[in-house]
């Protein structure tokens, strides 16, 4: 099957949806970013949160597990379809594209938002982190990750570190491989955003694998030891 010449993010999930949950078992999910990421997270107990960018429900489960009222959200409908299997009628489950207004979302509405490797698909984070601001209670919570900046500009060998630009991952789905157009970003891209919109940066964590991951993917250890994969930001939302 060629290639598609223009490839979009919802096309590519929508076709990743069905075995996308595998990656979740993956070391660089399960033994790094996603541990990182749960540890940053406040206690969800009782407090409405918005899992922005679900794919198929991960952190709604760990959420809703936690006592959180959760409100899952995805562009690519067949992720939500999976979502919606995991999680049943414990969440209410949305299409939204977080570089596009909440609509659905009243201001103030949520205390916390969560937003698992979803990020990097966007072209310009002030959108969607305006957007949040908007919709969280003043102090709320945002915790997100992303590929690490410096990880990217090593792996894609990029010619200008300071450019934000679209580049490609290729992943493999029942023997199809699949073209994931994403956006590269210098650390300035990432961190001033967040301040522009309002935010407090509370704190910025480039995890390290568990051992679990060495257990499991020895030959990248050691690489991963050395040098940064994910970025973990834990921000507020304005007081005033």
């Amino acid at each position: 099957m060629p290639p598609d010449e223009s490839p979009t993010v919802e096309n590519a999930y929508n076709k990743l949806a069905q075995t996308y949950q595998t990656q979740e078992e993956d070391p660089y999910c399960a033994d790094l970013e996603f541990p990182a990421m749960t540890e940053l997270i406040p206690n969800p107990a009782r407090k409405r949160v918005l899992d922005a960018g679900c794919g198929c429900g991960r952190y709604a489960e760990w959420l809703i597990e936690r006592e959180a009222d959760v409100l899952a959200a995805d562009k690519s409908i067949k992720m939500l379809e999976q979502a919606k299997r995991r999680i049943g009628d414990r969440a209410e489950v949305r299409r939204a594209d977080i570089t596009e207004p909440l609509e659905f979302a009243a201001d103030s509405e949520f205390d916390g938002i969560i937003c698992g490797l979803s990020l990097h698909y966007v072209e310009d984070w002030r959108q969607a982190f305006t957007e949040f601001a908007r919709i969280l209670q003043p102090g709320g919570f945002l915790v997100f990750s992303a590929h690490h900046p410096v990880d990217e500009y090593i792996a894609f060998e990029a010619e200008n570190y300071f450019e934000t630009e679209q580049k490609r991952m290729t992943w493999s789905a029942s023997g199809e491989e699949i073209d994931v157009p994403f956006y590269r970003r210098p650390f300035a891209d990432v961190i001033n955003p967040l301040i522009e919109t309002g935010f407090r940066l509370d704190e910025l964590v480039e995890p390290r694998p568990k051992e679990t991951f060495k257990d499991r993917k020895p030959e990248s250890y050691e690489k991963r030891m050395k040098q940064p994969t994910f970025l973990c930001i834990r921000a507020s939302s304005s007081e005033s």
